[in-house]
């Protein structure tokens, strides 16, 4: 097995060194990070962050069950007041169910303040107890709102990332290869001073990783219109140098990318995280072009060209 040829390796990125076992890849595909962890999921009190965080299908499903929960308790104090005696107008019915439904209704009319004006309060305790609602509907739709909001204007960089790394042939000239990768960005906003970072990552026999900076022949671009191709040149001061296929799958390699940005839209940074694991990189290949010229000068992207490669 070669060794590899960089001296000295890069400081830990929080990715931890020490294992007690191989481990699987350190970043997903998709950013997240390979790690799951034990004990309360959220932090006491935390609850902003709990809601802004939560996948679309769980908010939504949550938002719908809260709505219903405290319309089904405000139904039910309104029974418990006495349906003929708190619901004026109510429609005369001999089953508990139609006179949960009308009070359930009704509820749900007085909590987002429609007011068909077909049932109304009767009584005191009816008025207060859908005053009392009314302000709970307020305050409900209100906090909705804010967190709708937050979820929407939430910045998020949607990069798109090369299905597999490339190792490029030997140059004739200089019999060294590259390591290439390419993106793009999915959106057709602007992108500005994007930067990128690659570390190299193994393991060693002992289970403890090691992550090398793979220096680029181009770390950072202005905008991003197009594709942006990162090159990393397998020179002797590289710790790819002379490495093989089978060198990079016993020791576990793995090529972690940091992305950051300037999201003109959003006037915010953004960051977008991917990996390479060994079996994903493609040795003696080359990236396809995906761009063209039309005749009237038009630059033309296609997006699913960005992980079209061929054999070198």
């Amino acid at each position: 097995m070669a060794r590899l040829s960089s001296p000295l390796p890069t400081q830990d990125p929080g990715l931890g060194e020490k294992f007690s076992a191989r481990t699987q890849r350190l970043v997903n595909r998709d950013g997240s990070f390979n790690v799951r962890r034990l004990g309360p999921t959220w932090v006491q009190g935390d609850w902003y962050h709990y809601w802004v965080s939560l996948s679309w299908p769980r908010f939504i499903a949550a938002v719908t069950g809260w709505f219903t929960f405290l319309n089904v308790c405000f139904a039910l104090g309104f029974l418990a007041l006495g349906y003929e005696q708190s619901l004026l107008g109510a429609p005369t019915s001999t089953s508990e169910l139609e006179r949960f439904l009308h009070a359930f209704f009704f509820s749900v009319q007085t909590f987002n303040s429609v007011g068909y004006g077909v049932i109304s309060p009767k009584g005191i305790p009816a008025g207060l107890l859908a005053s009392f609602e009314a302000l709970v509907g307020v305050l409900t739709f209100a906090l909705i709102t804010g967190l709708l909001y937050a979820r929407f204007s939430k910045p998020t960089a949607r990069i798109l990332f090369s299905d597999a790394a490339i190792i490029t042939p030997p140059d004739p000239k200089t019999g060294l290869r590259k390591l290439m990768l390419r993106i793009a960005n999915e959106r057709t906003n602007t992108v500005i001073d994007m930067k990128a970072r690659l570390i190299f990552s193994v393991m060693q026999p002992d289970f403890t990783r090691r992550y090398y900076a793979l220096p680029l022949e181009r770390d950072n671009v202005m905008f991003l219109p197009l594709n942006w191709t990162l090159v990393h040149d397998i020179d002797p001061e590289s710790p790819l140098y002379e490495l093989t296929a089978e060198d990079l799958e016993q020791q576990n390699a793995e090529i972690l990318i940091l992305l950051r940005g300037f999201d003109d839209t959003y006037a915010q940074d953004i960051n977008a995280r991917c990996s390479y694991r060994y079996d994903e990189l493609r040795w003696n290949h080359r990236f396809v072009r995906p761009y063209r010229t039309t005749e009237s000068g038009e630059t033309l992207l296609d997006l699913a060209l960005i992980s079209t490669t061929e054999q070198g």
